[in-house]
């Protein structure tokens, strides 16, 4: 029980000190003048496009996610804030815990419970898997890139079709298998049963958005445009910097979009090594590409940050001090 109560501090203990050995190996034996120069002589009238362009992607998320809804009338500010909220929570904590949040934030609007929610955040997930497999071949056919980003490219293209298949069948056949899964949980204590059962039922619901193909277009086209709003906003900040290519800033969308299941927090470290080790393959130095990935990290999560506490916290904060 005590190992379990201490599961979470690990996770961040962990994270930490991914986060820290990250930053030591970015910082050792830097040419820090040379980063300070490249980040003053920046042109920051292109950052600027950058953050426009991560705002758009709060709307283009949340009309995918109202798609994704189909059987529900979420309204659009309930979907962002729910969205930015869990998303903050996301850098914050490791194991994905704002998507958790991010269902539990939008139950209370009465149309769909948390589980729904969950299993339309997981096809969202399976959306976005989509995406980058895309972004990959694409890279692929328009550049020479390492072997090691070949065959993840290759394995998330064998990974895909077998987990839609699975997701597909489980729902085509999911009469038999509540059926099996209630025998299994008569074995659970009395009222664990039920519960279980109508978590999954509400979850089955929410995933059934895979097996609708009138939602298809619309989520194709705003994952589309959340994709197209990530690598414009990388696009800026490399163009603010001198690196005009559209090339590098596709590379460098799919492979911050791949290395954003490391559970560290914020992604301290993580984020900037891998724009530093993204940006070497093109023979960009180590300096200019850390102060690249410095004001693309800042450009990333800023935003989120503040708009999660207007729309998240702002108006609590203000009914508690109406009421005092």
């Amino acid at each position: 029980m005590q190992l379990e109560k201490a599961k979470p501090f690990l996770r961040w203990l962990a994270g930490l000190t991914v986060a820290g050995l990250s930053i030591w190996l970015l910082i050792k034996d830097l040419d820090w003048f040379s980063v300070f120069k490249a980040l003053a002589e920046a042109d920051y009238r292109w950052v600027v496009m950058g953050v426009a362009a991560i705002v758009a992607t709060f709307f283009t998320r949340a009309f995918r996610w109202k798609a994704l809804l189909w059987n529900s009338h979420l309204p659009l500010r309930s979907a962002i804030t729910a969205i930015l909220v869990g998303q903050v929570v996301n850098l914050a904590l490791p194991m994905r815990s704002g998507d958790v949040l991010r269902a539990l934030w939008i139950s209370p609007e009465g149309e769909l419970s948390a589980a729904e929610a969950l299993g339309s955040i997981a096809i969202e997930k399976i959306w976005d898997l989509l995406a980058l497999l895309v972004c990959g071949l694409a890279i692929l056919i328009l550049m020479p890139i390492p072997d090691w980003f070949a065959r993840s490219t290759w394995t998330t293209a064998l990974i895909f079709p077998v987990l839609i298949a699975v997701i597909w069948c489980a729902l085509r056949w999911q009469n038999v298998l509540f059926r099996w899964i209630s025998r299994i949980l008569a074995l659970v204590p009395i009222g664990w049963d039920k519960a279980l059962l109508s978590f999954l039922s509400r979850l089955t619901n929410g995933l059934e958005a895979i097996r609708r193909p009138e939602t298809y277009l619309k989520v194709l086209l705003w994952t589309g445009f959340t994709w197209l709003s990530g690598g414009v906003a990388n696009w800026a900040v490399l163009e603010a910097f001198g690196i005009p290519s559209l090339k590098v800033a596709l590379f460098l969308l799919a492979t911050l979009m791949a290395g954003g299941t490391v559970p560290v927090p914020g992604r301290l470290g993580i984020f900037e090594g891998i724009c530093v080790i993204s940006l070497a393959l093109f023979g960009i130095p180590r300096d200019l590409a850390l102060a690249v990935g410095l004001v693309l990290h800042l450009v990333v999560m800023a935003p989120p940050l503040v708009a999660a506490g207007i729309l998240g916290f702002w108006p609590q904060w203000r009914k508690s001090n109406v009421r005092t």
